[in-house]
Formats: structure tokens, sequence, C-alpha cells
């Protein structure tokens, strides 16, 4: 290494310089010219100095080893001072204008790429996660909404990002091929950051490929908007089972249930029990019960009271034996005993005559076990003859397997299974001195045949008695009359009858009479749609005595008798809802298109054959250029809007062909410039 000096000495020596090595850092003399070179004659460090001539070029050594300072421009201050300047320069192996393709933007965009990929899958399994589970609280419906649109921003963000170091390299390329405005240029360069950039007709002309990426990425945000809203919030019916008490029956407890008279028999039945009947057969529906809850339903299964009404003729045949004390009712067997009260009645007497024959009869003999016999001469399409218009209706203990269903609070009863187990065997007379039997409760009555007894089921059949049993008939004016049996003088209008007020009129087997139209005026007088339910008379009574029973899961004596069943409560909750085709389709085509534009870029790359850059060091070095210095004039700011000269004038970013100095790359006039080749080709 080689040391000479002009004047002073050096403030630093070769090695001990504060920065390191004098082959790496730069060495400093004061208030003298100074150089230094190492034995590579890599480096020079100069100390600026007024006395240097005006060159503009670096230090030459002759071969004596001194340096000519003849190239060398030292700088100035603003009043004309020296200032200590320091220059670099480089021999061939450090010049930068070798081309290389390097990997860490390409690597970049797929690291970006891969990410926003990522977070999509993220978002998808999030949302899946959530999907078809219910939504606790509001705060985990806004955190999971909050939560999906940061995995949405993350994918755009990635996929952006990767879309603008594609833009960058497709820049360059555009660059290359042909001349542009720099107003063009200036879209180029600002059109990822400024969508008014597409306004320029020169960027859209000569850089199509370019403003197609950038609209991708300007496009791109509408997944934060679309993905998100994939997750929503339905309201659904969910069916949970609760261990719930209800009520239940209690056929032993007769509290409230009747009156008495003498020493104890039943006289007749308590005013709650009479109008809980009263309003089942108005309603002709069951008297429902408070729910215990807004929307359930439970299985229900019990052994009460009802009815079975059967055909008259079946019964003769199967049951015909006499039942009865001769004494207290003199027929031999049932079937002169239900002729004689109900099908003469019914069938004899005609209008021509002046006898009309009766519309209905019903009548419940005492002596008989807890049997209804009931006719009515209305023809009823269904059975095709009037043999079904006589019954004979038994009350029964009966097995109840039905669902009690609530649907916002109204009551609906699904009957599963009715089994008519166990014929009342007892009769009237038994059934008034129950309650003196067991102190009220069901208990074998010997007088009976031991047949169990519950007062409660004698108190239904007195209920129905006294409302089945009369007569419907026309009398001498052509009215229709209701006469209740056994009360010769207790003859009204039929209307004001309970069994007018019932749906069992409009059975065909009363309306569908002549006698019973000609009174009303006409078939549709009285009847009313859907009140005769199970369409026949005997359906219809049968249904009625279930419906009563029904009611008094009501009776409000019996409210401290529960059952404690599983009820499926029915109740609307929230639930998250996610819309996987509709977030996995806009994804998928996000990273379909991203994935082109990074295949574009990856293509502008190898056309360019180095990595560019849109960085301020990158402009500063593609811009050395005479002709750009005197463009600058009185323009150094930058500031907008750009004046009209500069902004049309036309350059080309290529080889410069400038008289007297070697080619360089970089950007110059229109026809100053030479189409630039692939630089990794060339190296």
């Amino acid at each position: 290494m080689a040391n000479q000096q002009h004047g002073a000495t050096p403030e630093y020596g070769f090695n001990d310089h504060p920065l390191g090595h004098a082959d790496q850092y730069t060495q400093y003399t004061e208030y003298s010219h100074s150089y230094t070179t190492d034995a590579y004659n890599n480096y020079y460090y100069i100390t600026a100095n007024p006395d240097i001539p005006n060159t503009s070029q670096a230090p030459e050594m002759n071969s004596k080893g001194e340096y000519n300072y003849n190239h060398l421009q030292p700088s100035k201050d603003a009043v004309g001072n020296g200032v200590q300047v320091q220059t670099r320069l480089l021999d061939s192996a450090g010049l930068q204008n070798t081309a290389e393709i390097r990997l860490q933007d390409p690597l970049l965009a797929i690291a970006f790429f891969v990410g926003g990929i990522l977070a999509a899958v993220g978002h998808h399994l999030y949302y899946k996660r959530l999907n078809d589970t219910p939504v606790t609280s509001e705060d985990l419906q806004v955190w999971s909404i909050r939560i999906g649109t940061g995995l949405a921003l993350l994918t755009r963000c990635g996929l952006v990002a990767a879309i603008g170091i594609a833009a960058v390299q497709q820049t360059w390329l555009s660059l290359r091929k042909r001349a542009m405005s720099i107003g063009g240029i200036d879209s180029m360069f600002d059109i990822m950051g400024n969508p008014l950039s597409f306004l320029n007709r020169d960027f859209l002309t000569h850089a199509k490929r370019l403003a197609v990426l950038a609209a991708v990425a300007w496009l791109l945000p509408i997944i934060t908007i679309v993905t998100p809203a994939t997750l929503s919030v339905e309201s659904r019916m969910t069916h949970d089972s609760v261990a719930t008490k209800v009520p239940y029956y209690n056929f032993s407890n007769t509290d409230g249930w009747g009156t008495y008279g003498g020493f104890g028999y039943i006289s007749g039945v308590a005013p709650e029990i009479a109008r809980l009947f009263t309003r089942t057969y108005i309603s002709n529906s069951p008297i429902p019960q408070t729910p215990p809850f807004a929307n359930a339903s439970y299985d229900f299964n019990f052994w009460a009271p009802s009815y079975k009404c059967s055909n008259a003729s079946e019964i003769i045949r199967t049951r015909n034996n006499r039942t009865w004390d001769l004494a207290s009712y003199n027929y031999t067997n049932f079937e002169e005993a239900f002729n004689a009260e109900i099908v003469k009645p019914v069938s004899t007497g005609n209008f021509s005559s002046g006898a009309p024959p009766l519309v209905y009869k019903s009548t419940a003999p005492t002596s008989m076990n807890n049997m209804i016999l009931v006719g009515a001469n209305g023809r009823n399409e269904q059975w095709g003859n009037t043999d079904h218009n006589y019954l004979v209706c038994q009350l029964y203990n009966t097995t109840y397997s039905v669902t009690m269903r609530f649907d916002n609070g109204v009551q609906s009863i699904q009957e599963n299974s009715i089994a008519h187990v166990d014929s009342q065997e007892w009769d009237n007379e038994r059934g008034r001195l129950s309650m003196v039997l067991a102190n009220g409760l069901c208990a074998p009555d010997p007088a009976a045949n031991n047949a169990t007894i519950c007062p409660t089921y004698y108190m239904v059949q007195y209920i129905f008695t006294r409302f089945l049993t009369g007569q419907v008939r026309i009398n001498v004016e052509g009215e229709l009359m209701f006469q209740s049996d056994g009360y010769e003088g207790n003859i009204v209008e039929a209307g004001e009858a309970p069994f007018f007020q019932s749906g069992l009129t409009d059975c065909p087997e009363i309306w569908n009479s002549t006698g019973y139209q000609s009174a009303s005026g006409g078939s549709l007088a009285f009847q009313s749609l859907n009140r005769c339910q199970g369409g026949t008379l005997a359906t219809a009574i049968e249904s009625l005595s279930r419906n009563f029973t029904y009611s008094l899961l009501t009776y409000s004596n019996w409210r401290n008798f529960t059952t404690e069943v599983p009820i499926t409560v029915s109740m609307p909750r929230n639930f998250f809802y996610y819309n996987s085709i509709t977030l996995l389709a806009t994804y998928s085509s996000a990273v379909v298109v991203t994935l082109l534009c990074i295949c574009v870029g990856f293509a502008a790359l190898l056309s360019n054959g180095y990595t560019s850059s849109t960085a301020f060091s990158a402009v500063l070095l593609t811009t050395r250029n005479p002709d750009l210095d005197r463009l600058s004039t009185d323009n150094t700011l930058g500031a907008k809007p750009l004046p009209h000269p500069i902004r049309d004038t036309k350059l080309r970013f290529g080889i410069l062909r400038t008289e007297g100095s070697e080619s360089q790359a970089g950007f110059g006039l229109d026809g100053t410039v030479t189409p630039l080749e692939n630089m990794a080709s060339r190296s």
C-alpha cells in the first residue's frame, strides 16, 4: 500500500480509522489534499480542498504513484467555501449494471400469497366450527363477526400484496417496451394507491396488463365485505327434554265433586264440575290447561272414564242377557228392553196420522249397568242404512295414551291409544251409595259382584245421563221441542236444551231427518259444520266424554295432584348459519385471479432479467440523463399539478445513447433510447 501527502499529515492512519479497515471505510484528512489507496487500488479517499482543480472524474495515478487531481471537482457551500466531501470509486467488480434475478421479491410474493390462502382457510374452518352452534351471548355473536372480518382482511392484504409485487415487475416491463408520456408513467407508479390513475388514457393504452393487475388489486377488497357476511344468525326451534311436574288425575279424590243428601248418598254434581262439563260441550273441545311452557309436548298415560258407543244390534248379539232384577225392570233380555225403550218410540208415527215420529230419544234405565240407550231417525250416508242409528253407550274404565302439545300456549291433544278395558258393571243404586262404601274411595262393592266403584265415575254417568237423555219431537204447532227424560213437564224449545247447545245436533243422525228439517227450515238452519266429531253420533258422544276427561286436568281441587314427566320443550334459539358455498366461491375466485396475476409478474420478471423496484433509489438511478436534468429546470419540487409540457413528454426506459459517454440504462426521451434487452441473457 502507498500513502502520499501534500501538506499536513492525515488525521487518521490507514489501520486506525474509527470505522474500520481502510479498504472498507473512508479515511478523512483536513486542511490539505490527501489520498489513500489500498494494495488493490479498489478505493480512493479524498479530502476536498479549494486548491484542488475543478474536474468531474476520479483521480488518476501516474507512473510514479502520484495522483493527478485535475479531474476532481470539489463541492462548495452557499458562500463559495470549500466543503469536505468523499468520493468512492468502484472497480468493475462492484458495478451494479450487472443483472441478476434476486429471489427476495418472488419469495415474498409467494409468502404473501400463501399467507392469504392460509387466512382464507382459517376463515372457512372458523365459520365451519361455528355453524349450527347456538349463539350463547351477544358478545359471542359480535366477536365471531369481528374475527371473521379480521381473517378476511388478512386474506385481502396477503393477496393484494402479492399482486403489488407482481405489478412492480410488470411496470418496468411496460416501460421497456414503448415510450410513454410522463403523465402515463406517473399513473403507472401511482396506480396501486390512487384509483384516479385509471383515468389516464396513455396508461390504459400502453400498460394494459398493469391496468388489469391494478384493477384486480382494487377489486379484491370486496372479499372483506362478502365473506364475513356468510356467517349469519337464524332463529330455530330447539327441543330440549326437561323433567317437569304436570297435572294428574286422582279419581279416588271426590273433594268438590258432588252434592249429597240423607246419610251421604250422591244427589248431584258440584257447581265447578258442572261448569267444566258445560264449557266442554259448548266449546266442543277440552278446556285447555295452563301450559308448562309456551311450546312444549309430553306423552301422558293414565286411567280415566270414557264412553264406548256401539251399535245396538252388536250388544244384542253379544250381551243379550238380563243383568237386572225383574221386580224393578220387567224385561227378560236386553233386546226386549231396548226395543221397548228406544226403537218403537223413535220409529212409530207419521205426519199423516198426526203423530210425527221422534227425531231423537235417549234413556238410561237405573237398573242397567251404566248404559245410555240412544236412537235417532236421521239418515247417515256413512252407514248406508238406519240400523246404526240405535246406539248403546257404555261407561268404561279406559287407558289413555296421549301426547299433550302446546304451540305458543295453545293446547292440542294427540290421542295415540284409547283402550276401553273394564266396563262399569254396577247399577245406579250402587253408584248413588258409593260415597259410604269406602269413605269415597274407589273400592270393590260386594253387592255389585265386587265390581270396583268410584264415586267420581258415577258422577260422570250422572252428568251424561242428564245431558243425553230425553226426547226431541215436533209439537202440534210444528215446533222442535226437547223433553228431558223422566220429566213430563220439563219441555223446552229445542234451542234452550243443553243437548242442542253441543255439537251432537250437527250429526246427520239428528239433522238429516224429515221432522227436524221441517221444523228448522232446512238442512243447514241449525247445522254448524265440523262440530260432529268423527261424523257420526256415536263418535261424537265418545269424543265428548274424552274431552270432559281432559278438561278435568284443570279441576282446581286436583291442583295438588301432579306427576313428573319428561317434557320436550320447544323454544326459539339463535344459531349460527354459515353459507360455505358463498365464502369458498369468493375466496377461490380471489385466489385464482391472484395466482394469474403472480404468473404475469413472474413472466415480467423473467423478461426483465433482474428484480425491479419502484423505490426512490430505483427512480434515482434510472433518471441520470442530461435531457431529464434540463427537463426538470424550475420544476424540482415535483409539485402538483404537473405542467403540461412535462406531463406530455414521452419517455422510455432502455439504453441511453448519449454522444461522448458510455451507454447506460435509464429513462430517456423518445428517440434517444434503444430497447433494453433481457439483462440476464446479456450477463
